[in-house]
């Protein structure tokens, strides 16, 4: 098959599901989106699941759009917005995505000069929610919810919260609100006309006015329970809870605003529940370790509660490693395709294209495996390595070959260093991340506790790392910074792999991420035997027994692989070590594909691999 696709022609979208729609075209998102294994697809748009859950770069944006078209597909009247919150500092112009055809989208940007001091948000939310819903029902000419008193009496009491006008159209938490021509009651039970009471966030004694406001919204809470829902399909998708550790204040106000907003989005669904409205759902994503830094500087309010049993876990791991048809390794195969096909390539298999674009092995590692190891099992760690691809010195070439891999892999290392950076910025600060940085930095690729413990005392002395070492490892784990190497057990531990908590003790060694390596400089010293593992001749012993895999056979030699922890590792057996009788044809002896129990000899440092032996295994 005749190719004029090249490597830098490889379609890569973006690492931002957003800005893919709005650079690339939603067409190609559409195309190039696979749907993550075991996602309770229809528990999320029709059961009771209202929250997707995952960490950064495992898609939920991206799921959020695809789950948006799904939606239209199947009712092309379907409404929908979308509200973004945004953590950044700076100012922040509000997001159209005008190349969506027939989606109303309106960004709500939370900004840096908004500083609201009040603990509690949620009747803030309610009352932005409240009006996310009457505009989108106004713009619908009410073919969402019906036009009847109970929804005049609704849209009437939102009318009278009225936000500081501004010179935008920017939906905000204001600082001040103003309650419009309403209603109070006096001591004596009498209701009366009030004109606009000016309702200060920032001010403490502020009891009357905030109650009045409470009130108001109580009353629109009563009235959206008694409206009448049409059969169009209505959705909010709520999604970038972003928080940054740039002042505690700062970080606190925002992890108070996000704790209220789930909280919140839970509540507008139980009205929706209670009320009989099919098809109508607040459906929010939620970063996890925002839900940790909850949880760790603020009053959670069981937080842990309010998502459990209702949320929906992106989840990307997936037990068939070697194989092509892993969801993480479609997304690859998946772009490659769409691009052969602008050039009239088209390919009957996933299976073609992975024979057609992919060498058998990197490393000495089969080339799914090596993807994998180099991952932390999410989409986004995908188009890492497809952009650090497009930008290498090979980039002219016809397929992912190991020139290739080996010229993209320094700035996958330093792009992925930057994601994980983003992760840690919901727990420390600036300063306290260099520290933590630091000291990983052009230390070892595997080492013990007690190790790191003397590096901290040699080099970091009264800092961060000697007071909460322990919480930072667990913190360091939980993202995929670091994981644990037993070497008795020769197993590993990662949390992205569904293994739950650091193992500190003499048999568990910390390892650092494989992607991470490079860009923190944890090969320098110790060799190219590194592209294995330090001392790699360790990690088996002669008489170890493995269970085998034939891939190749060469005159005189079956080239075999075996795996230990989902890690794929490269062999050979002699043809005098087959059997204790004399064989005299090899390609009679096996075939690929069979499976053998052998006996570990020893490790060959010149081949990189493995010598074994199907002699003397009981």
């Amino acid at each position: 098959m005749k190719r004029r696709t090249t490597v830098k022609d490889i379609y890569i979208g973006k690492p931002d599901a957003r800005d893919e729609i709005n650079f690339e075209g939603y067409e190609n998102f559409i195309k190039s989106f696979v749907m993550p294994p075991n996602f309770d697809f229809n528990g999320l748009l029709k059961g009771n699941k209202c929250f997707v859950r995952g960490y950064k770069g495992t898609g939920k944006t991206a799921l959020l759009y695809f789950l948006d078209t799904k939606i239209k597909e199947e009712d092309q009247a379907a409404c929908s917005s979308y509200i973004f919150f945004k953590g950044e500092y700076g100012s922040v112009q509000r997001q159209q995505l005008d190349n969506i055809s027939k989606k109303i989208v309106s960004s709500m940007i939370i900004q840096n000069e908004d500083l609201i001091n009040e603990q509690d948000f949620e009747y803030i939310w309610r009352w932005i929610l409240y009006r996310r819903i009457i505009e989108d029902n106004e713009e619908n000419n009410c073919g969402i919810f019906m036009e009847d008193d109970h929804w005049r009496k609704f849209k009437h009491i939102i009318s009278l919260i009225l936000p500081e006008k501004t010179a935008n159209k920017l939906l905000s938490i204001p600082r001040k609100i103003k309650i419009g021509l309403g209603y109070s009651v006096d001591a004596l039970g009498k209701s009366t006309i009030t004109p606009e009471v000016l309702l200060d966030f920032d001010e403490k004694n502020n009891i009357k006015e905030y109650s009045l406001f409470i009130k108001l919204i109580d009353d629109a809470t009563e009235e959206l329970l008694l409206l009448k829902r049409s059969d169009i399909p209505y959705y909010i998708f709520v999604d970038e809870l972003e928080a940054f550790y740039a002042e505690k204040a700062i970080l606190k106000r925002d992890l108070r605003m996000l704790r209220d907003l789930i909280i919140t989005t839970k509540f507008i669904n139980n009205i929706f529940v209670n009320s009989s409205f099919s098809n109508t759902k607040i459906i929010c994503s939620i970063r996890t370790e925002i839900l940790n830094s909850i949880s760790r500087f603020i009053p959670a309010k069981e937080i842990n509660k309010v998502t459990s049993g209702f949320e929906c876990p992106l989840i990307w791991d997936y037990n068939n490693t070697n194989s092509y048809s892993h969801p993480i390794f479609e997304i690859w195969l998946k772009r490659i395709e769409m691009s052969e096909k602008k050039n009239g390539v088209n390919y009957k298999s996933k299976e073609e294209i992975y024979k057609n674009w992919f060498e058998e092995e990197i490393d000495g590692v089969p080339v799914v495996n090596y993807i994998l190891n180099y991952s932390w099992s999410k989409p986004r760690d995908i188009v890492r390595f497809l952009d650090a691809a497009k930008n290498s010195l090979h980039s002219n070439s016809t397929s992912y070959t190991q020139a290739v891999f080996d010229a993209s892999l320094k700035e996958y290392s330093r792009k992925s260093l930057e994601e994980v950076e983003e992760e840690l910025n919901a727990l420390y600060s600036p300063e306290e991340k260099e520290i933590i940085l630091s000291c990983l930095r052009g230390f070892k690729p595997r080492f013990t506790y007690n190790e790191l413990k003397d590096r901290i005392s040699r080099y970091f002395e009264n800092t961060i790392l000697q007071v909460e070492l322990v919480n930072i490892l667990k913190d360091l784990y939980r993202i995929g910074i670091i994981g644990n190497y037993s070497v008795s057990s020769k197993t590993y531990r990662w949390q992205h792999k569904g293994s739950d908590g650091i193992v500190l003790d003499d048999d568990w060694s910390i390892e650092v991420h494989r992607a991470l390596q490079k860009e923190l400089s944890l090969y320098s010293k110790y060799g190219k035997s590194q592209k294995y593992f330090d001392n790699v001749q360790h990690l088996f012993k002669e008489g170890d027994i493995v269970k085998v895999g034939v891939v190749k056979i060469v005159p005189g030699f079956l080239i075999v692989t075996f795996e230990a922890d989902s890690i794929v590792y490269r062999g050979s057996i002699h043809i005098s070590q087959l059997a204790d009788y004399y064989i005299d044809d090899i390609f009679l002896f096996a075939a690929i594909g069979d499976t053998f129990i052998a006996k570990i000899l020893n490790y060959d440092p010149n081949h990189a691999k493995w010598n074994l032996t199907l002699k003397g295994i009981d």
